[in-house]
C-alpha cells in the first residue's frame, strides 16, 4: 500500500477488511436492501443508493455463522458509480426494530 498522500485509507482510525456481506438499512422513509463491501470496528462501506439528504441510518449487516451486526451509523461520505456511502458505527443495538 503506497503511504505517500494523504488518502482516505490514511485519515480512518482502522484498516477495512474487503467483504461482501448482505445488508439492510432502515432510514425514516423505510428499509432498502444494501451489500457491504468492507468493514471494520469503526465503520463500513454499502453499495446501496440512498437519498441525497438520508445522514443517519441503521444499518443490519449479515455476518458468519448467522452473526449480525446492527448499528446506529452516520452517512461520511457518497460514491456515485456504482451508488454506495462510507458510514461511521455510532452505536451498536442488541435488535432491529
Amino acid at each position: 500500500m503506497d503511504f505517500s498522500d494523504q488518502s482516505t485509507e490514511q485519515r480512518r482510525r482502522h484498516r477495512r477488511r474487503p467483504v461482501e456481506l448482505n445488508a439492510r438499512v432502515r432510514l425514516d422513509t423505510g428499509e432498502i436492501t444494501a451489500v457491504a463491501e468492507n468493514i471494520s470496528p469503526g465503520g463500513a462501506f454499502l453499495r446501496v443508493a440512498l437519498p441525497s439528504d438520508a445522514e443517519w441510518l441503521v444499518a443490519d449487516i449479515e455476518l458468519a455463522e448467522g452473526k449480525r451486526l446492527l448499528v446506529n451509523a452516520r452517512v461520511r461520505w457518497r460514491r456515485s458509480e456504482p451508488d454506495g456511502v462510507g458510514i461511521q458505527f455510532y452505536s451498536f443495538l442488541e435488535r432491529w426494530g
